[in-house]
């Protein structure tokens, strides 16, 4: 029996406001092929199916294209929801998709059976814990006058729990048979990107250990961080990353999906199946000369069209640099590939309230943990203090990303 790890695709996803829907379709149709080429019974999909939690048409019309591709296949899917996902768009049409033998979680409901998954195909059968994404109020239920130290503590107990619960259920109804837990969390060791650095203020604090999943699955399948990568020095505890690069510090992390063989009731195989690079990411940093240097010797290969990050770097604010600068924009706006991150700054200029944003920086291709961040920097702040403030904020805006 086979079995492909995925996790956080992401679709509808911008990159500094430009649109990776071509990306999207090329991965699904990749995908589709590869589940026919190496004969999938299962399809894993460990959360974050979509960007936002509230998809466009267009990032419906994929993900359920791609769906569509599986029928006659024979590959059963499980599918379960992320942070970035809503519980209401992935849930809706679940009852229609089981006839398609698409079983989605979106959340956790008031039976803990409904995340017990039993899969039965010809050539075997395990049963998966799908664990969706865990969210705060979920798990515990605050009291008045708790510190943030015993909530995140509270956080912690409540994931192990949850995943102890469903390790107790499924040795109680399927004890016999190997088993499979999906999750949609940050464990503690883990690397991150930087379309990840919010996870260091909303979850990093909270971070799970991996000694805490209990010990009834014979592997865990994880989405939430997109570098591929073991857990805890097990191979069996495994984030298989995204599928495609979601911002220009994943440029150069193996982008993979991860096939497991299940024989004779156990995980004998995880074979990494790398995925091909449909578009190049790729950042120029240094002086005006050497950035421009650098764009008129690129030459992209990838099919679709490479994306560029420019950091021009220079001692001295000069009117003519940025003058320059403008003419660089313009004199490679019809080159192969498209800059949409031009940035210039300069390193002897004095760190104001109004100059903690470089030249060139919009405040949309930030994320919200950065603009607080650097807020901060304009302020006289020791580090507890800053970090007090971080961790407030990192609650504050999980409440409003949770109630969304």
């Amino acid at each position: 029996m086979k079995i492909l790890h995925t996790a956080d695709w992401h679709i509808g996803k911008q990159l500094h406001r430009y649109g990776l829907d071509d990306d999207h379709a090329l991965f699904l149709d990749w995908l589709a092929a590869l589940i026919q080429e190496r004969q999938i019974d299962l399809l894993l999909v460990s959360g974050d199916v979509f960007d936002t939690a509230n998809p466009s048409n267009a990032s419906l019309a994929q993900y359920y294209g791609f769906l569509k591709q599986l029928i006659g296949t024979g590959c059963q899917v499980i599918v379960t929801g992320g942070n970035h996902d809503s519980p209401g768009v992935l849930n809706a049409p679940r009852e229609l998709l089981r006839f398609l033998d698409v079983k989605v979680v979106g959340c956790i409901s008031n039976d803990l059976s409904d995340e017990l998954i039993h899969v039965q195909t010809p050539r075997g059968e395990l049963v998966v814990g799908a664990v969706p994404y865990l969210r705060e109020i979920d798990l515990r239920r605050s009291a008045s006058g708790q510190g943030y130290d015993e909530r995140v503590a509270l956080v912690r107990q409540g994931i192990r729990q949850h995943y102890q619960a469903l390790a107790d259920l499924k040795h109680e109804q399927f004890k016999n048979l190997p088993s499979i837990a999906m999750g949609h969390l940050y464990v503690n060791g883990a690397t991150v990107s930087e379309s990840e650095r919010e996870i260091h203020v909303v979850g990093g604090e909270a971070a799970f250990s991996s000694e805490h999943f209990p010990a009834g699955f014979d592997y865990t399948a994880l989405g939430h961080i997109h570098r591929p990568q073991r857990i805890g020095n097990s191979d069996f505890t495994r984030y298989c990353g995204s599928p495609i690069m979601l911002s220009f510090s994943e440029r150069e992390d193996a982008k993979l999906v991860l096939e497991l063989t299940l024989e004779n009731d156990k995980i004998t195989q995880i074979t990494p199946l790398p995925v091909p690079k449909f578009r190049e990411l790729r950042s120029f940093k240094g002086s005006l000369d050497e950035v421009w240097a650098d764009l008129q010797a690129y030459a992209p290969t990838a099919p679709l069209e490479a994306l560029v990050e420019v950091r021009v770097e220079e001692p001295n604010s000069d009117p003519q640099i940025e003058l320059n600068f403008e003419l660089l924009k313009q004199e490679f706006a019809q080159s192969p590939f498209k800059i949409i991150s031009p940035r210039i700054a300069y390193s002897n200029r004095l760190r104001g309230a109004d100059e903690l944003f470089v030249i060139g920086t919009a405040i949309q291709d930030l994320a919200e943990t950065e603009v607080f961040e650097k807020r901060l920097l304009a302020e006289d702040l020791d580090e507890a203090t800053r970090q007090t403030l971080l961790e407030a904020f990192g609650e504050l805006l999980q409440e409003v990303q949770e109630s969304n």
